[in-house]
């Protein structure tokens, strides 16, 4: 039975060349686009997801401002300050909170023999390494015994570390920081990061103690403060929980929205993660159009297909064959021919997604990053090609299932 299947199919397939070349070509360019846009959209998302984990991951930030809410007798508009010492603080009173580091912020003259450069220095604690992804590539970060010693150290970006030293080696040189010798403990690893706040990118900034930072440049209250919850899940409840307890030390109302400016990167990074799975679908449908031509293509073959079989199927019929029978055989043809189709579209979108794979990394691949048959891929591409598919196969299927045989021995 499954002999005399693929036997028919054959006969057919090679009865008119031209046609069945031309309608296979639909069916192979429509799964190629298929493959090809769902795989680039997907590896777009996660790149663009990878270059904003390059600025830290569950972090939360905070930025002390204005009262826009009077409070206990205080009219509206008083700036709300924030000292690093309260800041340290927060967890012994507030549960929750895994890291946290106060932050100052100020653009400072940084110089090495010759080369000066204007670039953002940032007074941070030795937590602010694991919340911003601030990884020493050379050397170390900032320890514990810096900030207790408010040692002149600094552990520096790996841009404004080329910038300065070119080839030398940047660890346990002495650079200035607006004319304050400071030295390099450490180099960052480099690292892609798309988002940032307050400054330059960490790939050229430099960051020192914030206890060395407050003692040089008199700054008592800091620009900003970043946190991370042990529970992702109840970030705003720890956030409502810290603004609530600043609000009894520094004079403002819980309910005020902008007396502490937040921004949860968990919820940035969930109507990103939502935009590109978006988008990814959005270019699955353009290929599916692409797709839905080659299935117009199987059903015009099929439609041919049956007018010439007419008498064949008239006999069958005569002779006591079921019509789910000639329904099933003429749909069970479409559905291969399909799917042969649709693996030779398969094996060309996996030859060009392999060459990919050699392009190298930088440039192009920061920002697309490298498209692969993942799961996600072949999983919606096979779930189209059967959707279209069935819908190509059934039309011809039914018009040969419901044929007269009376009509069809007549021809």
């Amino acid at each position: 039975m499954i002999g005399i299947f693929f036997r028919n199919l054959f006969r057919d397939l090679v009865r008119q060349p031209l046609r069945t070349a031309l309608t296979l070509s639909g069916v192979v360019w429509g799964t190629f686009s298929v493959v090809l846009l769902i795989a680039f959209g997907d590896s777009v998302g996660k790149a663009q997801i990878k270059r904003f984990h390059g600025m830290g991951q569950g972090i939360v930030l905070a930025f002390p401002s204005r009262t826009t809410l009077p409070w206990q007798g205080l009219l509206k508009g008083k700036a709300v300050r924030i000292t690093p010492e309260t800041v340290e603080a927060i967890p012994e009173k507030v549960p929750g909170i895994e890291l946290i580091s106060p932050e100052f912020v100020g653009s400072r003259l940084i110089s090495y023999k010759r080369k000066e450069f204007r670039n953002t220095v940032r007074g941070i604690n030795p937590a602010f390494e694991l919340m911003r992804n601030t990884i020493a590539g050379k050397g170390r970060f900032i320890d514990a015994e810096d900030m207790g010693a408010r040692k002149r150290v600094c552990f520096i970006g790996d841009v404004i570390a080329t910038d300065l030293f070119g080839n030398e080696a940047p660890v346990g040189q002495a650079i200035f920081i607006d004319s304050v010798p400071f030295t390099v403990v450490g180099v960052m690893r480099t690292k892609l990061q798309s988002s940032n706040y307050n400054g330059q990118r960490d790939e050229r900034c430099a960051f020192i103690p914030w206890t060395t930072y407050a003692s040089l440049y008199g700054a008592k209250y800091v620009s900003n403060f970043i946190f991370r919850p042990r529970d992702p899940g109840r970030s705003k409840a720890v956030t409502e929980d810290i603004k609530k307890h600043l609000s009894k030390l520094v004079g403002f109302s819980p309910a005020d929205p902008d007396a502490v400016s937040i921004w949860d990167t968990l919820e940035f990074e969930k109507t990103f993660t939502t935009f590109f799975l978006a988008f990814t679908v959005f270019l699955g449908v353009i290929g599916s159009f692409t797709l839905l031509v080659g299935g117009i293509g199987v059903a015009s073959i099929m439609r041919v297909v049956v007018d010439e079989r007419t008498r064949e199927i008239g006999v069958k019929l005569a002779v006591g064959a079921r019509r789910r029978t000639i329904l099933w055989q003429f749909f069970s043809e479409s559905i291969v021919i399909m799917l042969l189709g649709g693996a030779v579209g398969f094996g060309l979108s996996a030859g060009v997604l392999q060459l990919t794979q050699a392009v190298p990394a930088g440039g192009f691949t920061e920002f697309v990053g490298i498209p692969v048959l993942n799961p996600l891929v072949i999983v919606s591409t096979v779930l189209i090609l059967l959707v279209i598919g069935v819908v190509a196969g059934m039309i011809p299927a039914r018009t040969a299932a419901s044929t007269d045989p009376i009509e069809a021995l007549r021809k």
